[in-house]
């Protein structure tokens, strides 16, 4: 009765960027992406950033049933994992389900500095805490 067809969703965009630590290339540094949307659990998947601090993160999308009377969130992290450390540099609870809904855009020029502090940014459907920026959002 309250059950819709089926919809593919975005659950975390493609994202390419550049990760430096004090200014220098983390090379070699583990992403971890962990996005929970369906149960407590969650999914968590690794990427490897480059000898000059590059990462690439392909679309993750999943197929659900969304209930008319509930709504759909997710919540996104990503952790970098370096000389011993853990940086979180991405929190995000979002119910936005299309490609680049995260920002409302494609972010140009991401760069995320290890060193800097987590700061909140504005976003239209959902909350952000991140060390990243980017030059401009391409809509």
């Amino acid at each position: 009765m309250f059950q819709k067809a089926e919809e593919e969703v975005v659950l975390f965009s493609p994202m390419e960027g550049r990760i430096t630590l004090n200014g220098k290339p983390a090379a070699s540094a583990r992403i971890e992406r962990f996005i929970k949307w369906q149960d407590e659990t969650g999914e968590k998947d690794n990427f490897t950033t480059d000898q000059n601090g590059h990462f690439n993160l392909p679309i993750k999308k999943a197929t659900v049933k969304l209930s008319t009377i509930s709504k759909f969130v997710i919540a996104q992290e990503l952790r970098v994992y370096i000389q011993d450390e853990v940086y979180l540099i991405w929190t995000m609870g979002t119910g936005n389900k299309i490609e680049f809904g995260e920002l409302g855009g494609k972010p140009q020029n991401l760069h995320c500095e290890l060193s800097d502090e987590m700061t909140r940014v504005e976003v239209d459907d959902g909350l952000l805490g991140t060390s990243c920026k980017w030059d401009n959002i391409v809509k």
